[in-house]
């Protein structure tokens, strides 16, 4: 075992210990927090009782009562931002009671750190609520979506039954035993970078014949739209109720039925195969035991052999190797920058820039490969926005600061790479250049004066004038420290 994979997984055994020890100490713990008086609202902000430092966002549902226990949903950001997902997620949650937390320190990055914050919500939760052990879910976004995987392939004694997954499937490096057997719901844009990896995961959960379901909208790299995530925790809700661990709801059921029959007559209706496939597939697997499946499965088995399938499936495999080609030359050259003398890096940006360029002229077409090259892009730019907070990380900062003014000048309506910028400008002890980036990242959109105040990588800076104006720019002043 690697160092690495045994620093992923230390975190994980200290779970299982904490998950050990909640029940003595909920019962010995009296909090100040009436969870009675917290439901219906989102609340930002609940230090965690085991470590202040640790917080998170929370929605209790309006029902909420300590009488019975909840499922309960973990939410990751890869921004730290608990209260995005939290607000995302509280429609479905309050219709269907679900308890939904999001750490507000827990971000793409080392594992170990996401795995602390994890920890801590964890415990602060169990301590507080009512929670039903055999539902708890995980959900994330990109790298956070990974997390969320992680934490229910690799921690056993959390039992996690299910996870959502936002724009990203499994680890990068799964090489350790993994306890793949929880539900699995992926929401995927069709713009999204990571399109062809969820492709070749929702083939190999079908061989499998693994409790899975593939979302695909229209949109980027991305937390999914309301509709799909109240999608996904309906399809959390009849996956429980076909397990026998809740009372089937008939009306419930045949609703959910009639939608992806629905589903399936539409992508018949549209000629693609792929889509009408996995509805099918969607019936006979997520219905059986609650309501009449046989047709769909002739239906599914018919396809399942058909000319038509076996042409959608060239198609999809073509447009996949085609975004590889596309971007394997320039992700050569982003990641090339880190390694070469100073005086080559000008020619690699030349030609980083030069494919951007052709790419996006390609991108404006509105022909069926528009989305491809769409998707190539975005892989380029947030490749070379992870290749510099890799330099971060080990405290290579002017390699660090390269990648995030070229990912600014390839994507000039993006502020994200210009505050990165500054932050590294404020590790170099160069305050006045990273005052300029963060000056060209709120005109760049930057309208939130938290995302200044709230860095504690841009801590430095709170004294310095030109950032008390920035802030008051934006509509509040640097707090006292």
């Amino acid at each position: 075992m690697s160092r690495r994979e045994k620093n992923f997984i230390r975190p994980l055994l200290t779970v299982a210990l904490l998950v050990a020890t909640i029940a003595p100490v909920r019962a010995q713990t009296s909090s100040p927090l009436d969870p009675m008086r917290m439901r219906g609202t989102v609340i930002d902000h609940i230090a965690c009782q085991s470590d202040a430092s640790q917080s998170y966002a929370l929605y209790l549902p309006s029902a909420y009562s300590p009488e019975r226990r909840w499922p309960i949903i973990y939410a990751f950001d890869p921004f730290a931002r608990g209260k995005v997902p939290v607000e995302l997620y509280k429609g479905a949650a309050e219709k269907y009671g679900y308890i939904v937390v999001g750490s507000n320190n827990a971000k793409n990055g080392p594992s170990n750190l996401e795995m602390e914050a994890a920890q801590a919500v964890w415990l602060d939760t169990h301590r507080l609520f009512a929670i039903d052990k055999d539902r708890v879910y995980t959900t994330g976004l990109s790298g956070a979506g990974r997390f969320a995987t992680a934490f229910a392939l690799y921690c056993y004694t959390c039992s996690i039954a299910g996870v959502i997954s936002h724009g990203a499937g499994l680890p990068i490096r799964q090489q350790l035993p993994a306890n793949d057997h929880f539900l699995y719901y992926v929401a995927v844009g069709d713009a999204d970078f990571n399109y062809p990896e969820i492709l070749e995961l929702r083939r190999k959960k079908d061989e499998q014949g693994s409790a899975f379901k593939v979302k695909i909208y229209p949109g980027p790299h991305q937390w999914a739209p309301a509709d799909v995530v109240e999608d996904a925790v309906e399809w959390l809700e009849l996956k429980t109720m076909q397990a026998g661990k809740e009372e089937p709801d008939p009306a419930f059921v045949d609703r959910m039925f009639d939608k992806v029959q629905g589903e399936a007559t539409k992508a018949k209706q549209s000629g693609d195969a792929d889509a009408q496939y996995y509805a099918l597939r969607s019936l006979v697997f997520d219905f059986k035991g609650l309501k009449d499946v046989s047709r769909a499965g002739i239906e599914l088995a018919a396809l399942g052999k058909s000319k038509e399938l076996k042409k959608a499936r060239r198609v999809e495999k073509d447009e996949v190797e085609k975004q590889r080609l596309l971007t394997q030359d320039t992700v050569a050259d982003i990641t090339g920058i880190g390694m070469v003398s100073p005086d080559q890096i000008s020619i690699l940006k030349e030609r980083i820039i030069s494919s951007f360029l052709d790419l996006r002229r390609h991108a404006k077409s509105t022909g069926r490969d528009h989305l491809i090259y769409v998707r190539a892009i975005n892989q380029l730019w947030i490749h070379g926005i992870e290749t510099g907070q890799e330099q971060f990380r080990a405290n290579n900062f002017p390699q660090a600061a390269a990648y995030f003014e070229l990912m600014a000048e390839v994507a000039p309506d993006q502020s994200w790479p210009l505050l990165l910028l500054a932050e590294t400008r404020v590790r170099e002890g160069n305050k006045k250049a990273a005052l300029a980036a963060l000056q060209d990242a709120v005109k760049r959109g930057v309208k939130s004066p938290d995302t200044l105040t709230r860095d504690p990588e841009l801590a430095p800076l709170s004294s310095e004038p030109g950032f008390q104006r920035l802030v008051e720019s934006l509509g509040k002043s640097v707090p006292a420290s």
